[in-house]
């Protein structure tokens, strides 16, 4: 990657404007290791924005152009982050293999065939790109009459007739239940939020932990829909000593956010008396303090295999659907403490 002569964007610029050093955006923008996807697409937003790849980026001309529909997820606060990293992906990694590609936040409600129909007629698309949405029944009827192709991304098709790919939350939230187990945690709480096929396999996973341990215990309650009802109860009861927990596991980073300020509200200390693990790895992980332990997803990776999965599926639309599953890494904090 070479600067546009009509810039006069440097490293140096680009390092200031986005409060890294020089080293690192060398790393960003050559795609090296040892750099977070989320640093990573900041600062190449910041390098584009500037001139600085210019005529030194070689990309193909669009040829196929993709539509894609995020879950409106995105304006609730909660998992945006998470969908803006996914989409940023999708929009390079579009870009780099020669597509068009047009974001429509929805919500998944309102999706139906005559949306499809509608939007398709305004807006020829080769694929269509769901992100974190589950089709209905009446939809994928739409797509598997022959009208085009679909590809779900942080999503699952369980009867596999699409294309997907998603974190492995089974084996995700397994590794996060094994960690507080094998740090001697025996009476867990495992908090789940919204229910789709994809947390499904997270709460499969966290008690696929729990079987290997037969002394162990666990008790579950549900946030969905922002409500904390349910959560600031059963800390209630901790403090109260009603309950006897040890440890939570969190199916989502924004699960334990709210867990943590509500441990805090009643003096119950973290990893002190209590430990806890989340999952996504958002932003937001890294300000909370102590640092959260989590689950990371790399969202990166499943924007770059769902391009792939668009490109195959145009070269061969009577292919067997593929769904794929990316590893999720544990990112070590500071709330989890061995229990004595």
């Amino acid at each position: 990657m070479t600067r546009s002569p009509k810039s006069n964007a440097n490293q140096l610029e680009i390092a200031k404007a986005a409060g890294v050093s020089v080293s690192t955006v060398s790393r960003a923008l050559s795609d090296a290791r040892g750099i977070s996807d989320e640093r990573r697409m900041q600062i190449r937003k910041i390098a584009e924005d500037a001139g600085y790849f210019g005529r030194g980026r070689v990309t193909a001309a669009p040829t196929k152009h993709l539509r894609a529909y995020v879950t409106g997820s995105l304006a609730t606060g909660g998992l945006a982050p998470f969908y803006e990293a996914v989409i940023a992906g999708l929009r390079d990694k579009a870009r780099d293999g020669g597509f068009s590609l047009s974001i429509r936040m929805v919500d998944e409600t309102s999706l139906g065939p005559d949306r499809m129909v509608r939007d398709q007629q305004q807006e020829d698309a080769s694929v269509t790109i769901f992100v974190g949405i589950d089709i209905s029944h009446d939809l994928a009827g739409y797509f598997l009459s022959g009208g085009h192709a679909a590809v779900l991304v942080n999503g699952y098709d369980p009867d596999m007739r699409f294309d997907c790919v998603a974190p492995n939350n089974f084996y995700g939230a397994r590794t996060a239940g094994r960690l507080l187990l094998e740090a001697g945690h025996r009476k867990l709480l495992y908090i789940h939020d919204h229910t789709r096929w994809t947390t499904i396999q997270r709460r499969r996973g966290f008690y696929a932990a729990l079987e290997d341990f037969p002394d162990a215990s666990c008790t579950a309650i549900g946030v969905a829909n922002g409500a904390d009802t349910a959560l600031l109860a059963e800390v209630e009861r901790r403090a109260k000593g009603e309950a006897g927990w040890t440890s939570v596991f969190c199916a989502n980073d924004m699960g334990a956010f709210r867990l943590m300020n509500a441990l805090e509200a009643v003096g119950l200390a973290v990893p002190g008396e209590i430990s806890v693990v989340g999952f996504d790895d958002l932003p937001y992980a890294a300000m909370m303090h102590p640092r959260l332990t989590t689950m990371r997803v790399n969202c990166l990776e499943m924007a770059q295999q769902a391009i792939l999965l668009a490109q195959r599926r145009i070269a061969e639309p009577d292919a067997m659907p593929i769904q794929l599953e990316c590893a999720v890494r544990l990112q070590a904090g500071a709330t989890v403490a061995q229990f004595a």
